[in-house]
């Protein structure tokens, strides 16, 4: 190596990639480039005996939170839940550095992606979701102090990145809204983004749907899952409500937080404010939408909080 990493969201080569793969001692077949999403590069590999994988290349910048993902996924799947978890190397390592970033091997989950026009799919999310948060409870020994509650890295980002003075100001007032409630709240390890692209339906039965994609995960009140899921399902009438529905079926006890379900939506808000002012700050492109889509993601993230 030795050369300087290229920039921010670049895509790696496929030669690169099949070696880089080689340190996994496994004989691939073949690697085919998933749907791109916004932190990271995905490629489903399969195996010259037929074994399927994920192969996901995430950003240097992310490579401490991608690290803390992977580690709760593993302890998530050692805990009866269907994570995707990492599939470490023959010295016991969860990634590969390299120059394009870290390169992890995740196992393949199969299953479908949620219709969440379904009210039984929807309510199978929620119940998943509740499932994961009683595997997790509420040990964050694999996540830095930064991203335990009340969230370190939210300070620091008010202070250094680069964004609106309207929208650090609204940021800072939603902060410390969600910090005063915070101790009538239960708290534990959160997923941190669980949209309908983190789960997988299973054909077979709901104790073996999946969710995946961990590197958003945090020590937070419970509750902030379920604010990213009002979020991230904000399009479908009455989705939430049937969402809410699953997981009141696993831990019903959850009805006594949602009286402050408004104040933690706008904490996500919150956080994809910060989120997409950083990309706009470093320049960075790569995700759905068009060039325009950190700035829509910005103006749309201030219009929630203040909402």
């Amino acid at each position: 190596m030795g050369s300087a990493p290229p920039p921010t969201g670049s895509v790696m080569r496929h030669d690169r990639l099949l070696r880089a793969l080689a340190a996994w001692s496994l004989p691939v077949g073949r690697a085919e480039p998933l749907p791109g999403g916004w932190n990271s590069l995905t490629w489903l590999v399969t195996s010259r005996t037929g074994e399927r994988y994920v192969a996901k290349l995430a950003d240097a910048e992310g490579a401490a939170a991608f690290l803390s993902g992977l580690r709760v996924a593993t302890r998530a799947q050692a805990g009866g839940l269907t994570s995707g978890a990492p599939v470490p190397l023959p010295s016991g390592e969860l990634v590969a550095t390299l120059d394009e970033g870290v390169l992890a091997l995740l196992e393949y989950v199969p299953g479908r992606a949620p219709d969440v026009a379904s009210p039984p799919d929807l309510r199978r999310m929620g119940a998943l979701l509740a499932r994961a948060h009683r595997v997790l409870g509420d040990g964050a020994e694999e996540l830095g102090e930064e991203h335990r509650w009340p969230w370190p890295w939210v300070s620091g980002c008010l202070r250094q990145v680069d964004m609106p003075e309207h929208v650090r100001r609204a940021a800072g007032r939603v902060m410390e809204e969600a910090r005063e409630a915070a101790p009538l709240l239960r708290a534990g390890v959160v997923h941190g983004d669980p949209g309908p692209g983190s789960f997988r339906l299973s054909e077979h039965a709901p104790a073996r749907d999946g969710l995946i994609d961990w590197g958003a995960v945090l020590q937070a009140p419970v509750l902030y899952d379920l604010a990213c899921a009002a979020v991230l399902t904000r399009d479908t009438p009455q989705a939430l409500r049937h969402f809410l529905d699953g997981y009141r079926t696993v831990d019903p006890s959850m009805a006594r937080d949602l009286d402050h379900l408004d104040l933690f939506v706008r904490v996500r808000w919150m956080a994809n404010a910060i989120y997409f002012a950083d990309r706009i700050a470093r320049g960075v492109r790569r995700g759905p939408g068009g060039p325009a889509a950190n700035e829509e993601g910005l103006a749309e993230a201030y219009a929630g909080m203040r909402a």
